[in-house]
Parts: C-alpha cells; structure tokens; sequence
C-alpha cells in the first residue's frame, strides 16, 4: 500500500471524528426516544411531541435485537466453521 507523500493533506481523521460525531447523535437519539421522551412532558416541538407519542418505533429496536443476537450468533459460527475445516 502506497503511503500519501507529506505534504498531501490526509482527511482521513476528519472522517474518523465525523463517523464518531454521528454514532454519538445516532445513539443518544435513540435513547432518548425510547427511554427520555416518556419522562419529558410536552415541548410543544412537533418532532420532539410526535417522539414522545409514539408507541411503535421505540419499541422496535429493542424487539429486533433478539433477530440482531440470533443473526450474530449464526454469522459467528458460521465464521468458526468455514476457518477450521
């Protein structure tokens, strides 16, 4: 693999923190429409409310965690056996 000379400027760090900024966004959103949004009364904020009333997305990540663990666990395996026969 060719290494980019020094005086090339590399972004490549900048897509790492930009990458890292919207795992954080993504994350704390979700919590907070599945866990803060129920405790937090109204905003008058037509997304935040409509969050707060919803009564199907916020339970969809915790129902398809189970298809999440079941897909991991078989991809796994199927891992282990592909590499040791």
């Amino acid at each position: 693999m060719a290494h980019l000379p020094e005086t090339t400027f590399d972004s490549t760090y900048l897509w790492g923190y930009a990458l890292l900024a919207a795992t954080a966004i993504l994350f704390f959103g979700t919590l907070y429409a599945m866990i803060g949004s129920k405790f937090v009364s109204d905003t008058q904020i037509e997304i935040l409310d409509w969050i707060k009333h919803d009564e199907y997305y916020c339970l969809l990540v915790p129902i398809t965690a189970i298809v999440w663990i079941y897909f991991i666990v078989w991809n796994w395996m199927g891992m282990k056996f592909f590499r040791h026969n």
